[in-house]
């Protein structure tokens, strides 16, 4: 590895240079929201340096997790944190696209998570690797959600993480998938600002009354809420 400063979460250190998605804070949001329902089988779609899928081994001390990411300096770094941690013998992180995975794969998850490409409108073309990992033209909205889908178990869960402003749009696609949403979680970044994200729960039935909670991250004077403090204390070094 080179020398470059990894992320030091409280059970395990990340290195994230070489990868498209860095350490931030919707990752580790959709991580620590993620509730403990003693799942067996995981899949993190599009991992990045693959700390979601480590906060999850933390959590759930019996699950099997696949990690894939189509960017193969994404999995070379993967794959290096997770030999590097504790839980290394429940992880692994191929270099495969979701619909290859979807076709090539005779396994079923009962929880999938992803932090998607956000922007499901107004795409422009900016030729950076985090820019494109953020916008559908690297993965086709619907076809992730048809996949997923398929990849779930029939009591599975999806969790995402979305900008407040794809919501309607998501929702929409995926009832086309027999996906409607069960939790919900917006996120406000500080005190007195409008939602920015969405943690969202996608099962395969119809829940009703969703059940819709708020999260705010951080305080007027910006430093960090208790509720955000109380959800990630057991993975942040704050």
């Amino acid at each position: 590895m080179s020398s470059n400063k990894p992320f030091y979460f409280k059970q395990f250190t990340i290195y994230d240079h070489s990868s498209t998605m860095k350490v931030n804070t919707d990752g580790v949001l959709l991580g620590a929201l993620v509730p403990n329902n003693n799942y067996r089988n995981i899949l993190e779609i599009g991992c990045g340096a693959g700390y979601i899928s480590i906060m999850l081994a933390q959590t759930n001390i019996n699950a099997n997790i696949v990690a894939i990411d189509i960017d193969k300096y994404s999995i070379e770094q993967v794959n290096y944190n997770f030999r590097n941690c504790k839980w290394s013998n429940r992880l692994a992180a191929y270099n495969i696209s979701l619909e290859k995975f979807a076709l090539v794969t005779n396994q079923n998850f009962d929880l999938i998570v992803s932090n998607p490409p956000f922007y499901l409108e107004d795409y422009k073309s900016i030729n950076t690797k985090n820019y494109i990992a953020k916008h559908t033209t690297y993965m086709n909205f619907s076809n992730f959600l048809s996949s997923a889908s398929h990849l779930l178990t029939q009591n599975g869960k999806l969790w995402i993480i979305i900008s407040f402003n794809s919501y309607n749009t998501l929702i929409k696609i995926a009832r086309d998938y027999y996906l409607f949403p069960s939790k919900q979680i917006n996120i406000i970044p500080r005190v007195n600002k409008n939602i920015s994200r969405i943690v969202l729960c996608l099962e395969k039935k119809l829940i009703f009354p969703v059940e819709t909670k708020s999260l705010t991250i951080r305080n007027e004077d910006l430093s960090y809420t208790n509720e955000f403090l109380e959800l990630t204390r057991d993975f942040l070094i704050l």
